[in-house]
């Protein structure tokens, strides 16, 4: 791993976010709603961690084109849940998150103030999260206290979602696709990610990758650790890093900022 301080930024046009854990502190959500599904509809009572684990475990492991049904359909077979039908199961789990989601999701400290400095700097930015079109709504339309610090439609020149590709991360689907999209090399590109998936995601795409420290994410911290290029612990190091980097007003980027689009 190297040295925040050894990226050259001034060489990147195109700086990629992950979403879930990267640029929003959301996978405890997941752990809290899977916790309680299972304890309802299974009757077995499981501690957090051990619930993160497990779905890591299977998400990992798996490559179904729908990999959130078939975790609820694993989960059913597993706990021998009373409800039998996956797609049934996954609709309560989308119900039970949403309310979360829309009144206690928020974004990471500091990641707003970043993404509004990026974008001033002339960076395309673009997101890169296998979040699905529901739960990007609520955060862009039904959330207020994100909404109230920035708007994710606006904020990025481009989207791209679960929908949009067949491929889950590790597979370098989704970053592969947005640098054909904007016809860009692996060297003009710089990925923010969370998870080892992510991370490992990033360099099958042949693309440097910064992590930024989630918590949930420890359990693989030696995997990240071994094949990240940088890391940071919050982005207020990263903010830090670019005043440094564009201290003379002069040399802020000229790029031209694209609309927002859906890819």
């Amino acid at each position: 791993m190297q040295d925040l301080n050894e990226l050259d930024l001034k060489k990147k046009k195109y700086i990629i976010f992950d979403m879930d854990g990267t640029l929003i502190d959301s996978i405890g959500v997941w752990n809290l709603t899977d916790q309680k599904l299972i304890e309802q509809y299974g009757g077995i009572q499981l501690d957090l961690d051990a619930v993160q684990a497990e779905r890591d475990e299977f998400l990992h492991s798996n490559q179904d084109s729908d990999i959130y049904l078939a975790y609820c359909d694993y989960l059913i077979k597993k706990y021998h849940l009373s409800i039998q039908d996956a797609n049934n199961l996954l609709d309560i789990r989308w119900a039970k998150s949403g309310e979360i989601l829309e009144n206690e999701m928020d974004f990471k400290p500091n990641a707003p103030e970043l993404i509004k400095k990026l974008k001033q700097l002339g960076f395309t930015l673009v997101l890169a999260t296998m979040t699905t079109q529901v739960q990007l709504d609520i955060y862009s339309k039904k959330n207020q206290k994100m909404l109230s610090q920035m708007d994710i439609t606006k904020a990025f020149d481009l989207i791209t979602r679960k929908e949009d590709v067949k491929c889950k991360k590790p597979d370098p689907e989704i970053y592969n696709m947005i640098r054909q999209h904007f016809n860009a090399e692996p060297s003009e590109c710089l990925i923010f990610e969370d998870s080892y998936t992510g991370v490992l995601a990033s360099k099958n795409a042949g693309i440097e990758v910064v992590n930024i420290y989630d918590k949930y994410a420890d359990l693989d911290r030696d995997k990240i650790n071994a094949i990240a290029d940088y890391r940071i612990d919050n982005y207020r190091q990263f903010i830090n890093f670019l005043e440094h980097t564009y201290a003379n007003p002069d040399e802020v980027r000229t790029e031209n900022n694209k609309e927002e689009r859906y890819i």
